[in-house]
């Protein structure tokens, strides 16, 4: 097993393709962080979503680029192969945030198979 601070480097690239996604308005670059079938779960607008992470991709097409948005990236745990995330973004198109990201590391690489999401005022 790889050190503890290299893994926890590893994990961070990963959730920054997704907030550097968010900041550029590139759903491209976000999906290199999400497995092909991760899942999205929680509440925009008090609306309840689940269902396939492509809905954020669309979302993030839709709104585009906001490099004002501030970004928190703070790993809750790591456990040799599985990781948990928490994710706030404030700001993001006037949108604020919390999200906790469940990773797998899959032949060697970190990837986000589930985001679940609240957003607050």
């Amino acid at each position: 097993m790889a050190d503890k601070v290299s893994e926890r480097e590893e994990i961070v690239a990963v959730v920054e393709k997704y907030t550097t996604g968010c900041a550029t308005g590139d759903s491209k670059l976000m999906s290199e962080a999400f497995t092909d079938n991760a899942l999205m779960y929680g509440y925009l607008n008090g609306e309840y979503y689940n269902g396939s992470i492509n809905a954020l991709y669309e979302a993030v097409d839709a709104f585009g680029a906001d490099s004002n948005a501030e970004v928190c990236i703070d790993i809750i745990n790591v456990e040799t192969t599985i990781a948990s995330v928490q994710v706030t973004l404030e700001n993001w198109h006037g949108l604020n945030f919390i999200d906790y990201h469940s990773l797998i590391k899959e032949d060697g690489k970190w990837r986000i198979i589930a985001k679940v999401f609240h957003q607050y005022e």
